[in-house]
């Protein structure tokens, strides 16, 4: 359990806040890239670390993202007109490029130089994989921007959903490195085989409903594994995956040839944007999809999962607020029925399962009354970088794992003797890196 006073600093992340200062020193997701699809279409509303912004595009392509409020009466920018290189203010004119200074201020007098001395904040912005990353902090502690493998992925090769949850961004976070609850919340239901036994992770599942959880620090955060007895007497099944400071997971989707991952981003203290990326590498195939058309529509291009399986990534999703379909509202369309008979939850849907218990705990959890056990080493650990990272900046250091070359980071599965470390084996598997290419190491596992 964490004290009220700990809890509170990793939770809070408004400006000026520790968190908010670690998070506001890393390149923050904003949206998709797509949400601002082309030069002078309309802005887009951005909530990001409790500030209220504004998204556009400009005319040469660029995108901005400055303060939701007009510098002169601070009327918002969202009703404003993007033309010709910045968004003017319908209440007067005034008009702001994607710097935030104000470039044209048509109620002032012609021979008025008031225009040069009024400037809105405005953060920098990265396109890669499909997002737009800003950088929040300050100017001169500005890292490389992000470089995972699927930020550098083709279009037809990677899929991309957002969604907002409705409770602080740690117990997202938290929800999403545990490793342990997908034999229970995801699971069939009980008794008899809650899991497929046509792979290894299946009948891992359902023989070790207790995984044995270790996790190595990293200068990025720390990779971990899941580990499964498999029953066998000779093998144990491992799932090993990176968690990237601050919000980044990376995984492999199960038994295929896709790694996969969330971002858990705070929207404010109480809302946290979810994204769900999903990609196919170079040197693997997919001979269960086919490759989706460059010129389908973004939503489903960006978001390419089984649509109408009720465990695809846009299934819960409402495209137009990226809010849940099946919310607290309407119970998440749980059916006891179904509870009974067929799933553990009796909730449609694998994020919309996590989501339910997520919400379920309130805005922001109180952590000063649970009680964590062994299998909750990730997120103790978690809590401990974290906690060490706000005291790093605090200090005038530099926020770990911001500089972290991601492209090496590569997550799998396998079945591993009894008696293995499974870190030296997985070491093992990718002294290749040193090597060769990456299509070669990934070619290789």
């Amino acid at each position: 359990m964490l004290t009220a006073e700990l809890n509170e600093k990793l939770t809070r992340v408004g400006p000026g806040t520790p968190m908010g200062n670690l998070m506001r020193r890393y390149w923050v997701p904003a949206l998709l890239s797509w949400e601002v699809p082309e030069s002078d279409s309309p802005p887009v509303e951005v909530r990001l670390l409790g500030e209220n912004l504004v998204a556009f595009r400009d005319t040469e392509g660029r995108v901005g993202l400055v303060s939701a409020y007009c510098a002169h009466r601070r009327v918002s920018l969202f009703w404003g007109r993007n033309e010709e290189s910045g968004i003017r203010c319908v209440y007067h004119g005034w008009k702001f490029d994607v710097t935030g200074a104000c470039i044209d201020m048509p109620s002032e007098p012609e021979t008025s130089n008031f225009k040069d001395k009024v400037k809105i904040p405005a953060y920098p912005t990265h396109e890669a994989g499909g997002v737009v990353w800003a950088y929040m902090g300050p100017p001169e502690k500005q890292p490389p921007p992000p470089d995972f493998q699927w930020t550098k992925a083709p279009p037809e090769r990677r899929a991309m959903s957002k969604v907002v949850q409705e409770n602080n961004w740690l117990q997202a976070l938290e929800g999403g490195i545990d490793t342990v609850h997908v034999n229970f919340l995801h699971a069939g239901r009980p008794p008899g085989k809650r899991y497929n036994e046509s792979d290894a992770r299946g009948r891992a599942n359902n023989f070790s409903t207790s995984a044995r959880v270790e996790v190595v620090p990293t200068n990025y955060g720390y990779t971990y594994a899941g580990i499964r007895d498999m029953g066998d007497g000779a093998t144990n099944h491992v799932r090993v995956y990176h968690w990237v400071m601050p919000w980044n997971q990376i995984r492999q989707t199960g038994s295929g040839p896709y790694f996969s991952g969330h971002m858990w981003v705070p929207v404010d203290d109480y809302n946290t944007m979810v994204y769900n990326w999903d990609f196919l590498p170079e040197g693997r195939s997919d001979d269960k999809r086919p490759p989706v058309p460059a010129d389908s529509a973004p939503w489903f291009r960006d978001a390419r999962l089984e649509v109408g399986t009720g465990n695809s990534f846009v299934d819960d999703i409402d495209p137009t607020t990226f809010r849940c379909i099946r919310n607290a509202g309407n119970r998440y369309e749980i059916d006891r029925q179904v509870q009974r008979t067929e799933t553990y939850t009796g909730i449609r849907g694998i994020n919309t399962q996590d989501r339910a218990v997520q919400e379920s705990m309130g805005g922001i959890a109180d952590r000063s009354l649970e009680r964590l056990g062994t299998t909750d080493r990730a997120i103790i650990t978690a809590r401990r970088l974290l906690t060490e990272a706000m005291d790093i900046i605090e200090a005038g250091g530099k926020a770990p794992g911001a500089e972290v070359n991601a492209q090496t980071l590569i997550p799998g599965e396998w079945l591993i003797p009894k008696g293995d470390r499974w870190y030296e084996f997985v070491q093992r598997q990718l002294t290749l890196v040193e090597n060769q290419s990456e299509e070669e190491v990934i070619r290789a596992l």
